[in-house]
């Protein structure tokens, strides 16, 4: 049997992490991200199979990681930039009223995500819905405000955006804060 070490079991960090201290990139939402109050990390979870035995069913590891959907809120602007960029790239995706209302507009990012594609005229297009997808990068900032951590959400859409409540019963002024949810293919999380 092997010697334990306890000075190899010391960490080597004994801050705390803050939740206050944190970075939003969405490069399709360039008002929401500079808006943004708060963010989740997703919860992860693995299935798991049971495998039947005379005496009781004994656990083994699973094969599928299932991803909690990805939120965050921010302020709305005094012009509503910021709540109506999000609700036109919802439009974009879900073409309430006219077929060719999805997938029309531009990415603020200018980065192409769909094939393109030449037809049989030699005229290029682009095919796919890849234009819908964007990658979501949150940045964790430690007690001196450096990166810590960098977590990456992958072929990320938005899926909701939560309702702007008003009310004259209201005695101090308060700020609309508004929701969002994303959902995303997975992520990654890597330290700085």
């Amino acid at each position: 049997m092997g010697k334990i070490n306890p000075l190899q079991r010391q960490p080597d960090v004994l801050d705390y992490a803050q939740s206050n201290q944190f970075k939003l990139f969405l490069p399709i939402f360039p008002t929401t991200e500079y808006f943004c109050t708060r963010v989740n990390i997703p919860g992860v979870s693995l299935g798991q199979a049971n495998q039947a035995t005379p005496f009781v069913d004994m656990p083994l590891v699973g094969d599928k990681l299932q991803y909690d959907t990805f939120s965050a809120s921010f302020l709305v602007d005094e012009k509503y930039q910021n709540y109506i960029e999000m609700y036109e790239w919802l439009k974009n995706i879900g073409f309430p009223s006219r077929h060719k209302q999805f997938n029309k507009l531009e990415r603020p990012d200018n980065i192409t995500r769909s094939v393109t594609k030449v037809n049989e005229v030699g005229v290029e297009y682009q095919d796919g819905d890849r234009d819908l997808y964007s990658d979501i990068l949150v940045t964790i900032l430690n007690s001196k405000n450096n990166p810590a951590a960098k977590i990456t959400m992958y072929e990320s859409f938005p899926i909701s955006i939560g309702s702007l409540e008003y009310s004259q019963q209201e005695t101090d002024t308060s700020y609309l804060t508004c929701d969002l949810t994303f959902a995303f293919s997975w992520f990654d999380i890597e330290s700085v």
